[in-house]
């Protein structure tokens, strides 16, 4: 069993959703249908576009609403993540991770879990962490600094990688 105690700090889920939210497929797809939503919005306010310059005009317009309502979208679950997390809930501070051929276990002033692998969907370094996703939009996340040294995380991340892709090769009975 290989194990690393971590602390978790509000700067480590900053870090984590900068380095994350850029890879989501569901980030792209807020800034598709919101430019479609301003670009709609511009045809009913205005009428359909019925001039080159008036699509030059528009669709810039519509995509940059729709840029800038998904970065709206990212600060305020960032800021809602920041004021919601404390370790009394269990979200900062002390985390003790484990790997077993039976999942990842995590431990915390208020939890112990066990995430079997197989109901882990991802597991992968994103930037200066390793991240375990459970679902769409809940992560355990190792940060780096964590470990004595690279070599030490890099060893626990294929470790975790090695558990998971054996679990996910296996036949479901």
């Amino acid at each position: 069993m290989k194990a690393v105690t971590t602390d978790i700090k509000r700067l480590d889920l900053i870090r984590f959703n900068l380095a994350v939210i850029p890879r989501l497929k569901s980030t792209y797809m807020t800034v598709l249908v919101l430019t479609l939503f301003v670009f709609a919005y511009f045809c009913w306010k205005y009428g359909f576009l019925n001039s080159l310059s008036v699509w030059k005009v528009t669709v810039p317009s519509a995509v940059g609403g729709g840029l800038f309502g998904t970065l709206c979208g990212v600060i305020i679950s960032t800021v809602s993540i920041l004021l919601m997390s404390s370790s009394k809930k269990g979200v900062l501070g002390k985390h003790e991770y484990s790997l077993s051929s039976k999942g990842l276990y995590e431990k915390t002033v208020v939890n112990e879990s066990l995430s079997k692998w197989d109901g882990i969907t991802k597991v992968q370094i994103v930037g200066p962490y390793l991240l375990f996703q459970i679902t769409g939009y809940l992560f355990h996340i190792v940060p780096k600094h964590s470990f004595d040294s690279v070599d030490e995380f890099n060893e626990f991340a294929s470790l975790a990688a090695e558990y998971w892709r054996n679990a996910q090769s296996k036949p479901v009975i």
